[in-house]
């Protein structure tokens, strides 16, 4: 019997479900990726298994990589789960993978190396691509993902937990707090990290390639992107640049201007690491624009969310007042 503690854990989370059978063969292949790894040491693998109610993943999917355990429970939500996942991992390292994330064969293997390199880092995250199908797969990717991307390996701002490896001591103190959106959660445990000191570090080795269904997947994500830009500073003002909420909707222009020079920034920096060539780059530029206006209806949700839970604390208050 083989006693010996894994190096890493990776936790697969599973939280999309299969609108179609084909929609399952994302996990497939992700599974199936984790099986090619390059790398020799000890792995436990957790898959969590959050698929939303009246759907149920295939059976077949259990028995791609040797040894995995599933948890599962309807009763908890997967943000839940993946708390509970790092919690129950032997290993001193926890690497979170989405289940339409397929890594390249030495991912795993650069981020325990990263882990190693950096003895002060809490995160390391790597590189998220789309398949490369055209120019607009790579541009699109380009502009959601390589926030995190420093144009090497090294410090940076950001991570991305779709494709991360955690220290596992700093994922239990730090869980997916109780917020919805998931995405917002994953940000603001994030900004906990970070607050604490903890080092948050790149890693470009660590490639995954995500599902990614063009223009109007991207209509939907930047929304959300938007809305999440505006509620993580409102409910964590240390969040950089906080104080631009203050204006309310008039600062919508601004953060706008201001992520747009971002994302400038960011193709300019990390645009080799998504196969830009310098001819392309005008259009990049100009689609960057396109994309930051698609999140101005998510920003002035954001704005509406805020309100109404303004008005529901102060009327809580008013009634605590008035009953004392």
């Amino acid at each position: 019997m083989n006693n010996v503690r894994p190096t890493v854990c990776v936790v697969v989370v599973s939280d999309y479900g299969g609108g179609s059978a084909a929609d399952w063969n994302y996990l497939r292949h992700t599974l199936g990726a984790l099986t090619s790894q390059s790398f020799t040491e000890g792995v436990e693998v957790i898959l969590v298994d959050a698929t939303p109610p009246g759907q149920e993943m295939p059976a077949d999917l259990t028995t791609i990589v040797p040894s995995m355990r599933v948890m599962q429970d309807r009763t908890q939500s997967g943000r839940d789960l993946v708390n509970r996942a790092a919690r129950a991992c032997s290993a001193d390292l926890v690497a979170l993978l989405d289940a339409d994330c397929v890594p390249a064969p030495g991912w795993l293997a650069a981020a325990v190396e990263a882990m190693r390199l950096h003895a002060d880092a809490a995160v390391v995250s790597g590189v998220t691509a789309y398949p490369d199908k055209n120019f607009t797969y790579r541009v699109l990717g380009l502009l959601l993902r390589s926030f995190v991307d420093p144009g090497r390996a090294g410090r940076t701002r950001f991570i991305t937990t779709n494709n991360a490896v955690f220290r596992r001591d700093v994922l239990v103190a730090h869980p997916i707090p109780p917020v919805e959106p998931r995405h917002l959660a994953y940000r603001l445990q994030t900004e906990s990290i970070r607050g604490a000191g903890g080092g948050l570090y790149f890693e470009p080795g660590m490639r995954v390639t995500h599902r990614f269904d063009g223009w109007s997947a991207e209509r939907h994500i930047r929304r959300r992107v938007g809305y999440r830009a505006i509620r993580l500073r409102q409910l964590d003002r240390r969040a950089p640049h906080a104080w631009v909420i203050r204006f309310g909707v008039f600062s919508i222009p601004l953060i706008v201007a201001g992520r747009t020079l971002d994302s400038w920034q960011d193709c300019v920096r990390a645009g080799h690491h998504y196969g830009l060539r310098w001819f392309e780059f005008p259009m990049v530029f100009a689609i960057a624009v396109a994309v930051h206006v698609l999140e101005v209806g998510g920003m002035m949700a954001a704005f509406t969310a805020g309100r109404t839970e303004h008005r529901r604390v102060q009327a809580a208050r008013d009634a605590g007042h008035q009953s004392s």
